[in-house]
């Protein structure tokens, strides 16, 4: 059973952290707020994922603790406890410049056919740095293109704001349900 707590925007540097050792690229490393997310979940890290170095492509645990953060509401209760039962991992798979990545959700252990979901990040940056992606995300055969948003990096890998947590701030929620515990 997980443990869900509610934690604060204000020190999220402290607690959204992940203790796993790992070798992912520093342009994947901090904490990104989803700008413009239809769904009621808001922060994420990509640390805690298990990342393969020959293939570029990252295993991101939605369901991990402290990986995710849900709006304090009963949607995102709903959106966590899904999650959570699912066991959601997103298969994140770069090309060799890290400009673009293929994203494969995986659900009760099987990846979804990309006829059904199809999600894409494409970095925003001319600098290549990773501070701003793209998520576009494909339905049914391309029948709807519904639910993008922009993945802003509001904490650098030193758990450091980033000028940009100054631009977005007031669209972050305060407070935020996180699974602490699996």
């Amino acid at each position: 059973m997980a443990t869900i707590e509610t934690r604060q925007l204000n020190n999220i540097a402290t607690w959204m952290r992940q203790d796993r050792g790992t070798d992912l690229p520093d342009i994947l490393k901090g904490v990104f707020f989803m700008d413009g997310n239809p769904f009621p979940d808001d922060c994420l890290t990509l640390e805690g994922g298990k990342w393969d170095v020959s293939s570029r492509t990252l295993l991101v645990p939605v369901f991990a603790p402290f990986q995710w953060t849900f709006g304090v509401s009963d949607g995102g209760r709903r959106l966590l406890n899904v999650v959570n039962f699912t066991k959601l991992t997103y298969k994140v798979e770069f090309d060799q410049t890290f400009h673009h990545a293929q994203i494969t959700p995986i659900v009760f252990g099987f990846g979804l056919p990309k006829w059904i979901a199809e999600f894409t990040m494409t970095q925003l940056d001319s600098d290549m740095k990773g501070n701003t992606w793209e998520r576009k995300n494909s339905w049914f055969l391309g029948l709807s293109n519904a639910w993008g948003y922009t993945l802003r990096k509001i904490l650098d890998q030193n758990r450091q704001y980033t000028p940009t947590f100054y631009n977005v701030q007031s669209k972050i929620p305060s407070e935020f349900l996180v699974i602490t515990q699996n």
